[in-house]
């Protein structure tokens, strides 16, 4: 049986992974650079990864119960902001459509971090603990990914933390 905070955790994630598609294909549609639409489709693609590999995984954390059943009952977090809240909201500058659209999508990454990270921390099994890890550190690969690009976008000077050149002319 599961508790009913990883009851909770489980479902806001699953509905977080389906928003969180919904967001990266339309920003795939909606940015004119080639990089960043294969990026934003990697991302949305992933987001489908993660919901199939929750609903594979719950299923046999809550005991063989069809995952949908064993959270039937229980609300998602309101606390979360979903992505699709984050569309609704969220209007990019004509100009700078892609950098508007990974700058949106690097705060959305971070809440989920976030939101992974205290699903680990509250779950009340180690197995439950061990899925939300294994998605937080995907969710952090995600983050990086989308930093990079906005890095390299704005030219500066940093490609995954890495610094490309010194300031104080030696190469």
């Amino acid at each position: 049986m599961l508790g009913e905070k990883t009851a909770q955790a489980m479902k806001t994630a699953i509905e977080m992974e389906k928003s969180g598609h919904k967001f990266f294909t339309e920003a795939a549609e909606k940015v004119s650079h080639e990089v960043g639409r294969k990026l934003f489709t990697r991302l949305a693609a992933e987001e489908i990864g993660h919901k199939r590999t929750f609903e594979k995984i719950f299923t046999a954390v809550s005991g063989g119960t069809d995952w949908k059943q064993a959270v039937s009952e229980v609300e998602p977090s309101k606390r979360v902001p979903y992505f699709d809240e984050a569309r609704k909201q969220f209007k990019a500058e004509d100009q700078t459509v892609e950098l508007d659209y990974l700058k949106k999508a690097l705060d959305l990454e971070r809440n989920a971090m976030q939101f992974f990270e205290k699903a680990m921390t509250d779950a009340e099994s180690p197995e439950a603990r061990e899925i939300f890890k294994r998605i937080l550190e995907e969710e952090q690969g995600h983050y990086d990914l989308l930093q990079a690009e906005i890095d390299s976008i704005n030219g500066s000077g940093f490609w995954f933390d890495v610094q490309e050149f010194q300031m104080d002319s030696k190469f």
